[in-house]
């Protein structure tokens, strides 16, 4: 849409997407990537640094003439969810309020290329009117088998010389086990798992050697958010029928096979 031939089909660049999910799924280094495919220039914006400034109307004018300026680019806001607690309350004087329906004007009637991506935990705490403002919401939920596969490797190839290749060092029973113990964990906490498993081999005297039993050891000694905060993560999930799912169809060897409990 940022092509000159668009504007000959009255095709109008989009306004951009919320990112919705648990945290720790990848809903910020999505929004990164897509600027990066995109060859624009990303500008990380805070709400609630907004709304804490001393002159929080000036701010929002003055950073939205940044924004503009910049142009064509991709606003980025994180966690933009946690900024609207409380919005359509007076505690702060309608400050909230306010800034939200200067937002919202400027969205629905700027012309500038201006992509805005925001990411969140709780949909219902941002304002209606604001959620129709974006073309797309996503939700971004924890990875399938595939996918976790996929996230294993990459993080593995960071640290181990075995997993630069095409051909993985370990069976695919291996692999099912492994992608089992780790199934309600976050592409976060895999990496993290890896880098543990990374650090306690180059302390072992062994850098870039890992053992297949290492991360099953490692899965051991942490405790899941899914399983920490079960009925925050538990919430966030059942609303995702509200969103287009972020992740395509499973096609992996892994993918999981559903079976008939009774013919």
């Amino acid at each position: 849409m940022l092509q000159p031939e668009a504007q000959k089909y009255n095709l109008k660049f989009p306004t951009g997407m919320l990112l919705w999910g648990p945290p720790g799924t990848g809903k910020s280094l999505s929004a990164k990537l897509a600027a990066k495919k995109m060859g624009l220039p990303l500008l990380a914006a805070n709400w609630g640094v907004l709304l804490g400034s001393p002159h929080p109307d000036r701010a929002l004018k003055e950073f939205i003439a940044l924004v503009t300026s910049l142009a064509p680019c991709v606003l980025y806001w994180d966690d933009f969810d946690k900024g609207f607690a409380g919005w359509d309350s007076n505690a702060d004087g309608g400050v909230a309020r306010r800034l939200s329906a200067a937002l919202l004007t400027w969205m629905q009637e700027h012309q500038e290329p201006v992509y805005t991506v925001a990411t969140i935990n709780r949909l219902e705490m941002l304002p209606a009117e604001l959620v129709r403002r974006f073309d797309d919401v996503f939700f971004v939920d924890l990875p399938h088998e595939g996918a976790r596969y996929e996230v294993f490797n990459l993080h593995l190839a960071r640290y181990f010389p075995a997993f630069r290749g095409n051909d993985s060092p370990w069976s695919d029973e291996q692999w099912r086990r492994l992608l089992t113990e780790y199934r309600i964990c976050t592409p976060a906490e895999i990496g993290n798992a890896v880098r543990r498993c990374a650090e306690r081999a180059f302390a072992q005297g062994k850098p870039g050697r890992i053992e297949f039993e290492d991360l099953l050891r490692q899965r051991s000694h942490f405790t899941p958010a899914m399983e920490r905060e079960s009925e925050q993560m538990q919430a966030i999930r059942n609303q995702a029928i509200y969103a287009q799912p972020v992740s395509s169809e499973d096609v992996s060897r892994f993918a999981y096979q559903h079976q008939e409990l009774f013919e």
